[in-house]
């Protein structure tokens, strides 16, 4: 089978995978489930950004079509002509829609995260009643399941009454353990990345959020103060790395029933510090930023009383990073060490290698630093 029904296609990571899909599979159509059609990243008219050479655009066009619905709607709320049309035909169902606001409700949560997959569940059960020998299902999930886990966190653990940092976490692993409750029925594959960034070949970055939206601070000249352990090494993952990931993974008869971690691990990881430096590194060297280099001051939680005047502390408490550390401060202040060696031998030995990531990270930051600065306000 070689028809993908795809959920969360216009997000970063469903983008590049769109892309990685196309330009590994040429026989592959893909089906994107979005809510606007017309203003989608992924109509016609708008491909030009994704498939800058004209060919692969053209290719794209009659590749890719769209399917007007919704992942929190009972049927996901396709035409029932459209419905029956795609449990006839499709082999692949990935499913990478997500609600990835860590500040939502738990009810906001669960509506896209454990309702969808609920919904994208029953679709799947729909295509397999067909004959269908090949057919597999690949769900996105997170690294970050394991909440407030210490120690090695293993691919096979899962604690849905674990204690979280967010509904974000809480939702994932509810979705996870729909997902294991359905395995003696369907051939599912879970894989979990940890923080998605660029594209770790080209640079791009197609979303600025998470890490990116504090380069955007830092570009404004509105960085000051950075709440975080300068020691620890938050775990960022290329977007390439993990399309790659899953398209490998949903591949092998192997994975079904298995959960991967597409992390970089402890030992590939930059500490908080490192990539400060690197950001800073990289401003200095572009004339038009240069002046707003200045070296950001990295505190841990418990030091601002003691190392912040009054006077810093009442500007950091109003400033938008504060605003930001509401939902990353989680991701800065400890490490996780994700249990990777053994998919990352796996899928090296299929030729998905993980990248050097200092390099990456770097590259990376050039793309959204020159990006960003085109957005810039004055700083002030």
């Amino acid at each position: 089978m070689s028809d993908y029904f795809l959920t969360g296609a216009t997000g970063s990571l469903g983008l590049s995978f769109v892309r990685i899909l196309l330009e590994s599979s040429p026989e592959a159509r893909v089906y994107c489930l979005v809510r606007n059609p017309e203003r989608s990243p992924l109509a016609s008219e708008a491909l030009g950004r994704l498939f800058p050479d004209e060919r692969a655009r053209l290719d794209a066009q009659s590749r890719i079509q769209l399917v007007k619905g919704d992942v929190t709607e009972p049927g996901l709320g396709i035409e029932q002509p459209v419905w029956d049309h795609l449990v006839g035909r499709i082999g692949r169902v990935v499913h990478m829609a997500a609600s990835v606001d860590f500040l939502s409700s738990l009810d906001e949560a669960r509506a896209l995260n454990v309702t969808g997959t609920r919904n994208v569940i029953d679709f799947a059960r729909a295509c397999l009643k067909r004959d269908a020998p090949d057919f597999r299902v690949c769900h996105v999930s997170t690294a970050y399941v394991c909440g407030k886990g210490r120690g090695l966190l293993r691919e096979d653990a899962l604690d849905p009454n674990a204690e979280f940092w967010n509904h974000y976490e809480r939702t994932k692993a509810e979705s996870e353990k729909l997902l294991r409750d359905s395995v003696s029925e369907l051939p599912i594959t879970i894989v979990r990345p940890s923080q998605i960034i660029g594209d770790a070949q080209s640079g791009e970055v197609h979303k600025y959020f998470g890490f990116y939206e504090f380069v955007g601070l830092a570009v404004r000249g509105r960085s000051n103060v950075l709440v975080a352990d300068r020691e620890a090494r938050p775990d960022m993952i290329p977007v390439d790395y993990v399309a790659r990931g899953m398209l490998h993974l949903m591949q092998r008869p192997d994975a079904v029933g298995r959960t991967y971690h597409l992390a970089a691990g402890l030992q590939a990881s930059l500490p908080v510090a490192s990539v400060v430096d690197l950001v800073l590194e990289l401003m200095s060297d572009m004339p038009e930023l240069k002046a707003r280099v200045g070296l950001p001051r990295v505190l841990r939680a418990d030091e601002l009383d003691a190392q912040l005047s009054p006077a810093e502390r009442k500007a950091f408490e109003f400033s938008p990073q504060k605003l930001l550390l509401r939902s990353y401060a989680p991701y800065l202040d400890y490490e996780r060490d994700f249990d990777v060696a053994a998919t990352q031998s796996l899928l090296a030995a299929a030729g998905v290698a993980l990248p050097d990531m200092a390099e990456t990270i770097r590259r990376t930051t050039r793309y959204a630093l020159a990006q960003r600065h085109r957005q810039a306000l004055p700083a002030g």
